[in-house]
C-alpha cells in the first residue's frame, strides 16, 4: 500500500442526485489497498476497484463546508449524525 492511497481512509464520500445536488447517501472510507476502496454506507460495505471508484473522499471539514443540512434528504441527515458531522441547519 502507498502513502497516497492510506490517505483516504477514515473520509467521506457523498452520493447525490438531481441537479440541486441533494445528498443521498453518506459513505465512510474503511479500508483502502492497492486494488481495492472498501467504503461502509451505513446499510453495507462496498468494495470498489481503484479504476472505479467515482469519488473524491473528503474530509470531514470538507463535507461541513461543502454540503449543507437544507441539502440533506431525512436518510442522510441520521447518517451524518451518526458520523459526528456537523450539518447546518437552515430554516
Amino acid at each position: 500500500m502507498n502513502q497516497s492511497n492510506q490517505s483516504a481512509v477514515d473520509k467521506f464520500c457523498v452520493k447525490t442526485v438531481g441537479a440541486s445536488q441533494v445528498v443521498t447517501e453518506i459513505g465512510k472510507v474503511t479500508k483502502v489497498t492497492n486494488r481495492t476502496i472498501h467504503v461502509d454506507w451505513g446499510v453495507k460495505t462496498w468494495i470498489y476497484q481503484n479504476k472505479d471508484f467515482p469519488w473524491i473522499p473528503l474530509t470531514k471539514e470538507d463535507m461541513e463546508k461543502k454540503y449543507k443540512r437544507n441539502k440533506f434528504s431525512d436518510e442522510a441527515i441520521i447518517r451524518a449524525e451518526i458520523l459526528g458531522l456537523a450539518t447546518q441547519r437552515y430554516t
